[in-house]
């Protein structure tokens, strides 16, 4: 690599972080005014995560007297795992400067590590909530992360990668024939993982505050100012995640192939525009579905993962290569 290269790819690196770092919040107030908009309420503005965000930076965190370290620094690790993840992703150009460094695996790890860190931190303080919270948040991970696993295998057989990089371009060159009937179910269970991982409807309510249904928000009464911002600003982070890899592997076209300016900036337009829809798609299934009893989410748990079996067995069947 010369030492153009090394700046160009340093350069566009950089350019990942800082999309979804400025984008994330604007796909939660896409969701908040779609859900509006659909039960013909007004509604808060389109940018109101962008206001919350500044009026939180803006404030001291508070700290109950029974915590510890933990709850200082978890919010701090959670959200640089989360940022880690964004460097094995394929954003809007192709090859992604460490997308050999890991793979979706690591992704699956990383998102783990940050559900941990916050789950540790709620019963840090030692609140009733914080425990009840925590303890349905890792259930709900015990649930999903296994399937995640799943879909990760079931798109990566026909490319023979689980790297994500080596998926999406597998996709783009085989053009239509990429959506088979076998990518389109991993994606449907994939879907599923989604709204599990992000705490959307019917998993979870991230606009409830009623103690014996909410689960996120139970897990972060304890926190205040800058930290309480961390854990938002993660939370959106996370779903731009989850939303950018469906995105880029169920519609990998569009994506540059190469560091040419117009390449990449027709590939940053269509990443906008396929997550803006993907947010937009949430929001209408948001306004359409009603949050599950705690105890039914293994039924749908155990959908997404016979999906996710179901297309492997079926790569295999039909054949896999091009």
């Amino acid at each position: 690599m010369t030492p153009l290269e090394l700046v160009v790819g340093v350069l566009l690196l950089l350019g990942e972080f800082a999309v979804v770092l400025l984008l994330s919040p604007l796909l939660m107030g896409v969701i908040r005014r779609v859900k509006a908009h659909s039960q013909r309420r007004v509604g808060s503005p389109l940018l109101q995560p962008y206001r919350e965000l500044r009026k939180l930076i803006a404030k001291d965190s508070l700290y109950a007297e029974s915590a510890s370290f933990v709850t200082r620094g978890a919010p701090w690790i959670s959200f640089a795992a989360l940022l880690c993840a964004v460097p094995f992703l394929p954003w809007f150009f192709l090859p992604s400067p460490l997308g050999f460094a890991g793979d979706l695996i690591v992704v699956v790890g990383l998102l783990a590590l940050s559900r941990f860190m916050t789950a540790l931190a709620a019963l840090d303080a030692g609140s009733t909530f914080g425990g009840m919270g925590s303890t349905r948040d890792m259930w709900i991970g015990a649930l999903a992360e296994p399937t995640f696993l799943l879909v990760i295998f079931a798109w990566g057989a026909p490319a023979g990668s689980t790297q994500a990089s080596v998926i999406v371009a597998y996709g783009i060159s085989l053009g239509a024939a990429y959506l088979s009937p076998a990518l389109l179910i991993a994606s449907a269970a994939f879907f599923l993982v989604l709204l599990a991982e992000t705490g959307r409807l019917p998993v979870d309510n991230p606009a409830t505050h009623l103690e014996l249904t909410m689960v996120h928000e139970a897990m972060v009464l304890e926190y205040s100012g800058r930290d309480l911002a961390l854990i938002e600003w993660g939370k959106a982070v996370k779903f731009t995640l989850l939303a950018g890899l469906f995105v880029s592997v169920l519609v990998p076209w569009g994506i540059a192939q190469s560091w040419g300016v117009v390449a990449l900036v027709l590939g940053l337009v269509l990443l906008l525009v396929k997550l803006l829809g993907t947010s937009w798609a949430i929001g209408q299934f948001e306004t359409r579905v009603a949050k599950w009893r705690l105890f039914r989410l293994a039924d749908l748990s155990t959908l997404a993962a016979a999906l996710a079996l179901g297309s492997i067995v079926l790569t295999y069947l039909v054949g896999v290569g091009p």
